[in-house]
């Protein structure tokens, strides 16, 4: 019988404090009054770096059991593990049963 997997998935919750000072914000644009609402698209346009940021929460979505087959899978399917795709089943399943921090204080 093949081994099963938990798979639990979650969304970790942050809040992030953004900072510019006023002349900064109208450099951008020096022909017209500054406006407050600059500064949100210096942030969604990602060109400002964050002031600091705060962990609020994790929260799980979804759990559920999988086969050994469908947690191999997830090495080709995912786009965040797209670097793990060439490791061969046994670099795999080792990085999904020993690196856990559950084994580290043994």
């Amino acid at each position: 019988m093949s081994k099963k997997y938990a798979v639990v998935k979650t969304i970790q919750t942050f809040t992030h404090t953004y900072v510019i000072a006023e002349d900064r914000l109208q450099s951008l644009n020096p022909e017209s009054p500054v406006e407050l609402g600059w500064a949100d698209d210096v942030v969604t346009c990602e060109d400002m770096d964050e002031f600091s940021q705060k962990f609020i929460n994790e929260s799980i979505i979804e759990s559920k059991w999988v086969d050994e087959e469908d947690v191999l899978a997830f090495f080709d399917e995912h786009s965040e593990l797209e670097y793990l795709r060439d490791w061969t089943k046994e670099q795999k399943l080792t990085f999904i049963n020993y690196g856990l921090k559950l084994d580290k204080d043994k």
